[in-house]
């Protein structure tokens, strides 16, 4: 399966809120993400996108559709040098090694164009596909923060990843244009 890892395009609205339209992905996300996810919302997240000084969301396309994101957030003040990753996948591409080989292209991109030294994640204690795609990247977990999120009306542990960017090793990863 092919696929590619770009910026957004305002092309991208329709495909966007079908895909992110999803319970079983919004379970696994903040609660800031919106559910149901619209059309509208599609629009206004490309536009924060799209006028970034730096890319810091990358659009994954698969067979022409937008189908999933990734995504950092750069800290401020004494945390400026470390960024948060979140990521999302169509659930239609679910288990077939596609974040992992994405993710990792991702990174390299970013520490490419940013002065970030250190990643992080925080994963729901549910989402043990999420944990394994972090650590085929290199991601250690650092902890577990026990009944840290309040999710669906319910308490959560928050499982806890860093990546440095001294650790972070490309390997023989497929370059992905």
């Amino acid at each position: 399966m092919e696929y590619i890892l770009r910026t957004w395009k305002d092309s991208d609205v329709q495909s966007l809120a079908t895909h992110l339209n999803n319970k079983k992905i919004w379970d696994n996300c903040r609660d800031g993400l919106p559910f149901p996810y619209t059309e509208k919302d599609a629009i206004k997240f490309i536009t924060y996108a799209t006028k970034q000084p730096t890319q810091n969301e990358f659009c994954i396309e698969i067979n022409n559709e937008a189908v999933g994101n990734i995504g950092f957030l750069r800290g401020t003040d004494v945390e400026k040098f470390n960024s948060e990753v979140g990521y999302w996948l169509s659930e239609n591409y679910w288990n077939k090694g596609i974040m992992s080989i994405t993710l990792k292209d991702a990174i390299r991109r970013y520490f490419q164009q940013t002065d970030i030294i250190r990643l992080y994640a925080s994963v729901y204690e549910f989402n043990t596909a999420s944990m394994r795609v972090l650590e085929k990247v290199g991601f250690k977990k650092t902890g577990i923060h026990h009944k840290a999120c309040f999710k669906n009306e319910h308490f959560i542990d928050a499982h806890y990843y860093e990546l440095l960017k001294q650790n972070f090793v490309l390997g023989d990863w497929i370059d992905i244009k």
